[in-house]
């Protein structure tokens, strides 16, 4: 059996998102470590390249006519929607354990 191989991509608000992250890391903690978050971070969104819906569906967020996932990396939310035909993965944000999922509806 073959599995299905997904083009994962990252929406302008999640790139953003990591840009955010890794700047605030840099300037609150060692280079080190905001190394190892990102590094995380790209390594858990590109993991999502196979098997993406065996993710969990994020909660929280009712209302939305798609479905939405996650993955996680350090104390992060990596927030994506798969796309079938083209099986494609698209981050859509990147958000802090901690943060309110109804405060992320309408970044997505």
């Amino acid at each position: 059996m073959v599995e299905d191989v997904y083009q994962v991509v990252f929406s302008r608000n999640a790139k953003q998102d990591l840009r955010k992250i890794v700047s605030y890391l840099g300037k609150k903690t060692s280079i080190s470590i905001e190394q190892k978050v990102r590094k995380g971070i790209l390594d858990q969104a590109e993991g999502l390249q196979k098997l993406p819906e065996s993710k969990p569906i994020l909660q929280g967020i009712e209302g939305l006519e798609y479905e939405v996932r996650y993955a996680k990396a350090w104390s992060y939310k990596i927030i994506f929607r798969i796309f079938h035909p083209t099986n494609t993965v698209r981050i859509l944000a990147i958000r802090h354990d901690k943060e309110d999922p109804e405060n992320m509806i309408s970044k997505l």
